[in-house]
């Protein structure tokens, strides 16, 4: 049957193709009865494909690779299937299963042939871009003849459609096939379809003696096809008229380039060394001067479609940016290195984002455990909006309790009492947290810029079996963690039917009661997520966050800040940093405020526009990625922003300046927190900042600074350990092996953050640095923050992350102390800056080492912990 509607399928299509493309072909004799041939086309536009299928397929039956995207669309879904087609994904966008699918296919092709039948191939993988063909550093062609050595070869050379709307001569861009074909019918009908002019097409059919490849590697056989295939010399495009009667009978066609997506004189030389370098290493050469040129295309240097993807994803891992499309040239990788690529347009936030809302008022967080708390808001707060993002859409706190029920029913399935969760700040990730905490599960917050061995020793500790996550971001990510399975939100969305929806729906809706009495009710001290610590200074430990840690770190938070109904939160953070789960994911779904969330807190130009859209008015950062969104947003983006909360690291006096040069309006408040700790201890506040300072406790919380030794408390003023005592301190690490990190001093337990810190006389709190970042030399304690901090202040972070960083370790020799760098800069001058500050004797350096990039972690705090390892080994 499928034979029959192919040989139909034929008729139809020569047909049709007859009315407007006068095909000329030579050569096709001499493929009578051929079979085991590898047959090779040139592409120059969406048109040849079906002419060289229709010219070949009565002869010699071939299956042909084609390119999935092309047909995902209302009338094209079918042909793959009645072609009997291989399939290929799109490689321009990053992919591991794409990938995968990639090496599938080629390994199809090659089967097929052993087996003994016919292929077609487009070697060049796309369609010309010029008037020419160029298969550049495509590998598939090279290795399909290299596994066949006895395939027949047969080459296919199509001019004249260069020029055609299925081109990209008409516009310089990828023309839309879809609408394209509907143009093409209206051609034909206006026409009265037998009067349609038509197209003049050659194609020409050779076979080729596989004596006369001058080899099989992708860097012999592609010069020798392109040359075949560009033997008559670059094609001119060329037009014909749309009517027999009316109409244009000229077009004047553009020129046709590609912006190199930076500006050159902007881009700093390590950047430029940095990516020449990973080129090199990609082609496994030494770098060349050609590395350095802006507009080189990566295929014309020797990268393939999937080298292209593998080197933009190792930019990606480098410099910490991303972007959805691949690079194609050196100047494109320099703009993702820089965090400069403007990514696909965010969308506009629809206009019931925008609905009316109750007067702005304190709502309070209505139960002291997670389960109670967030029912109760969600029945509380019904049809208004609770969150939006671009996957989910806008969503009604209605609706989040309804997909909360719906996930909980697939998670109680799960056998582990706790589950990992492994997703960017999103609607799906909140709804799996608290669809968790409707099981009596508890959720495991999984950090995946830790690595798999981490991620593995977390899953060990925690006995996990199963970790939510999305098939795309796996497939974009190639997270793996050794010893779970994963189980995709993707999958468990696809088993939900819509009469299961509607009846909890109205379950939700008209018996509230039922649902109230269906929730759980944990003890207020049992777990509620378990988070990781970011193991900048040893292995990360496992923090259980008990309910009555978050919650009252929540109701402490919406009291220091003032925060109301009418809030806009923006969400970037990810839920496995503390301060994302408790601040911008938790929070707003218990007070009844909104939130928009972005996957990705690299993206900072998408931030911006969110924050735009959405008109934002409550911002949760760290100091560098609200400096990243500064830098990139337009003019009037952040004008509703009224609050901006920084902490995490230090925040530079050039955010505070930036800050008030864009947004007067705003308040930008400092604070302090720890994982620990639920996490915030304590922050400065809207009526009164103290810029520099970490501010004063938050409601609730207690803090005491005492003498590191004695741990008796120390004077006004005087630096000390900065103890943490009050109910958002957490009971204690996991694991058989986990510190004791309390010290119970006259009936009060202590948590011992192992900070340093002072306190002002207005009671203010100033962070001093980390304990285990101060060392011994003469008898005196070196704090490394305190001779980091003068430089950090010379060379401010910028869209790349820190510029420097100071280490320093205890050696049986002394004491050695390291400025790590991207800066050029010599030991003398490093130290001559620390003494214009007044800092000398034991204060300074004992060698500068200049890297490519400082190394931070997720949150973007510094990594101590690498650069330790660097001076050690």
């Amino acid at each position: 049957m499928a034979y029959l509607i192919r040989w139909m399928a034929y008729f139809l299509g020569s047909l049709i193709f007859s009315l407007r493309y006068r095909v000329r072909v030579k050569g096709l004799d001499d493929l009578r009865g051929l079979k085991k041939a590898i047959i090779l086309p040139n592409h120059p536009a969406y048109m040849d494909p079906p002419l060289t299928v229709r010219t070949l397929w009565p002869i010699l039956h071939p299956r042909p690779m084609i390119y999935a995207s092309v047909f995902h669309n209302p009338l094209l879904f079918w042909l793959p299937r009645v072609l009997d087609a291989i399939e290929i994904p799109d490689l321009q966008q990053h992919s591991g299963e794409a990938r995968e699918q990639t090496q599938h296919a080629i390994g199809a092709i090659v089967d097929g042939l052993k087996a003994g039948n016919n292929h077609i191939l487009w070697p060049a993988g796309r369609v010309y871009h010029q008037g020419h063909e160029s298969l550049g550093p495509a590998r598939s062609l090279s290795e399909i003849l290299a596994a066949v050595p006895d395939a027949q070869i047969v080459v296919v050379r199509t001019r004249g459609l260069w020029g055609s709307m299925f081109s990209y001569a008409r516009t310089g861009e990828a023309p839309n096939l879809a609408m394209c074909l509907i143009k093409g019918m209206g051609i034909l009908l206006a026409n009265l379809i037998f009067f349609t002019p038509r197209r003049p097409v050659d194609i020409t059919i050779e076979r080729i003696d596989r004596s006369k490849l001058p080899g099989l590697s992708r860097e012999q056989i592609n010069p020798f096809f392109e040359a075949w295939y560009n033997a008559p010399g670059a094609e001119e495009p060329s037009f014909t008229p749309y009517h027999f009667l009316f109409g244009a009978r000229t077009f004047v066609f553009p020129k046709i380039g590609r912006e190199t997506g930076i500006d050159p004189a902007g881009v700093k030389p390590a950047t430029r060394e940095a990516v020449a370098q990973l080129v090199a290493e990609k082609l496994k050469r030494d770098a060349q001067p050609g590395d350095q040129d802006p507009s080189a295309k990566l295929e014309d240097l020797g990268l393939d479609s999937l080298d292209r993807m593998e080197l933009s994803l190792e930019v990606e891992r480098r410099f910490g940016f991303a972007s959805a499309q691949v690079p194609l040239t050196i100047g494109e990788l320099w703009a993702l290195s820089e965090g400069k690529i403007e990514n696909a347009a965010t969308p506009s936030a629809p206009a019931e984002w925008f609905k009316l809302r109750p007067a702005d008022a304190q709502a309070p967080v209505m139960g002291d455990t997670m389960p109670q708390a967030f029912v109760r808001r969600a029945l509380a707060s019904g049809r208004q909006i609770a969150a939006a993002d671009d996957s989910s859409g806008v969503v009604t706190y209605e609706r989040m309790l309804v997909g909360a029920i719906l996930m909980s029913r697939r998670i109680a399935a799960l056998p582990s009492a706790n589950v990992g969760l492994l997703l960017p700040a999103s609607v799906a990730m909140n709804l799996l947290f608290m669809g968790t905490h409707l099981t009596g599960k508890v959720p495991v917050l999984l950090n995946w810029t830790t690595g798999p061995a981490n991620l593995a020793h977390a899953a060990q500790v925690m006995g996990l079996t199963h970790v939510i996550t999305s098939r795309r971001f796996i497939d974009r990510t190639g997270i793996t963690i050794q010893g779970v399975q994963y189980v995709f939100v993707e999958d468990i969305r696809a088993q939900m039917g819509k009469l299961e929806m509607l009846a909890v729906l109205f379950r939700v809706r008209f018996m509230s009661g039922s649902v109230l009495r269906a929730t759980p009710s944990p003890d207020v001290h049992a777990p509620a997520a378990v988070l990781f610590t970011s193991g900048s200074e040893k292995a990360p430990k496992a923090v259980p966050l008990t309910h009555e840690n978050i919650i009252s770190n929540i109701r402490a938070v919406r009291e220091a800040y003032k925060l109301v109904t009418a809030d806009v939160l923006v969400g970037f953070l990810p839920s496995f940093h503390s301060f994302g789960l408790t601040v911008t994911s938790v929070l707003p779904m218990l007070i009844g405020a909104r939130v928009v969330y972005h996957p990705d807190p690299t993206d900072s130009s998408a931030i911006a526009r969110k924050i735009g859209s959405y008109k934002g008015t409550v911002l949760c950062s760290t100091p560098t990625f609200l400096s990243y969104i500064m830098d990139r947003a337009r003019p009037h983006e952040l004008e509703t922003v009224r609050i901006a909360v920084v902490g995490a690291e230090k925040c530079p006096d050039t955010v505070y300046q930036r800050a008030a040069e864009l947004m007067p309006h705003l308040k930008l408040i400092e604070g302090y927190g720890i994982t620990e700790c639920a996490p915030i201890v304590s922050c400065n506040r809207l009526e009164h900042v103290k810029q520099g300072s970490i501010g004063l406790p938050v409601p609730g919380v207690r803090v005491e600074i005492v003498d590191v030794d004695t741990n008796v408390p120390v004077a006004q003023g005087q630096m000390g350990m900065l103890l943490v005592a009050g109910p958002n301190v957490f009971p204690g690490y996991l694991g058989a092996d986990a510190p004791n990190p309390f010290l119970d001093r006259d009936g009060v337990r202590w948590y011992v953050t192992g900070d340093l810190g002072r306190r002002d006389e207005d009671g203010f709190l100033w962070f001093m640095g980390r304990l285990k970042r101060f060392i011994k030399a003469g008898g005196e304690m070196i704090s490394l923050p305190a001779i980091e901090e003068p430089l950090a202040r010379r060379y401010p972070p910028d869209e790349q992350g820190p510029r420097v960083a100071v280490e320093g370790v205890e050696t049986d020799g002394g004491r050695r102390i390291v400025l790590f760098t991207t800066e050029p800069m010599v030991l003398r001058q490093a130290n001559q800056i620390l003494q214009e500050q007044g800092i000398r004797g034991v204060m300074r350096f004992d060698e500068v080492r200049r890297i490519e990039k400082i190394p931070v972690l997720g949150t973007g705090k510094i990594d101590y912990k690498v650069l330790r390892a660097m001076i050690t080994r």
